[in-house]
């Protein structure tokens, strides 16, 4: 997920941010691609790294049938979007970040069984991604509308990803949605990621189980 949403509050305008006294610690990462264009923090689920490993290959051999010539998100970079909670052009408030934390710690939910049997580009994007079945969906929705409670909550004001999906690599060449082979995996967790965005790099905040308890 590494595009700034231009309709996410920006730093400046959240609540109480003023002079940026107290900032979030960012990682160098001088190791990673490209150019920092900026920082988004959201949610998302992830696959363990056996699913994550399976759902790559998959990725690779649709890849090839499709012709396409992007780059494939590399397996640890699979994740299924919840919400995004706000963006930054250069400075991250540490405030924004531990209200986002303590707004997760309340909240209760079972591990999310998650099907893909669908896979498609999204025009606007230009990602190709693999979409949930209809069970899956009412899974995440949950976890999601609990998620948007307490965000609101602690007076941050999150933007929901309202189509389950995961990303798996972008491509100018558009490919219609259409079924395929149903891969099943098992969210155990979800996590708090600040995305540098134009740097190919998620640096994880804090992860928390999912074991439907809060």
């Amino acid at each position: 997920m590494d595009t700034l949403r231009s309709d996410l509050p920006p730093q400046g305008s959240l609540p109480g941010f003023d002079t940026p006294s107290d900032l979030f610690d960012l990682d160098g990462a001088d190791e990673v691609r490209g150019h920092r264009k900026g920082y988004l923090l959201f949610f998302a689920i992830f696959p363990d790294a056996a699913d994550a490993h399976r759902i790559a290959a998959a990725a690779s051999d649709m890849r090839i049938g499709h012709g396409l010539n992007g780059s494939l998100l590399l397996p640890e970079r699979l994740h299924l979007t919840l919400h995004a909670v706000a963006s930054f052009s250069t400075l991250v408030p540490r405030f924004i970040v531990d209200a986002a934390c303590a707004a997760a710690r309340s909240v209760a939910c079972a591990p999310l069984s998650v099907t893909f049997d669908r896979a498609m580009s999204f025009a606007g994007s230009k990602a190709f991604v693999l979409r949930s079945d209809a069970a899956s969906d009412q899974g995440i929705a949950y976890l999601r509308h609990s998620l948007t409670v307490a965000l609101r909550r602690a007076g941050l004001r999150p933007r929901a990803s309202h189509t389950p999906h995961m990303t798996l690599l972008y491509d100018t060449r558009r490919i219609p949605e259409h079924g395929i082979e149903p891969m099943r995996w098992t969210a155990t967790r979800y996590a708090l990621i600040l995305s540098h965005v134009g740097a190919t790099h998620h640096q994880w905040v804090d992860q928390w189980p999912l074991d439907g308890r809060a």
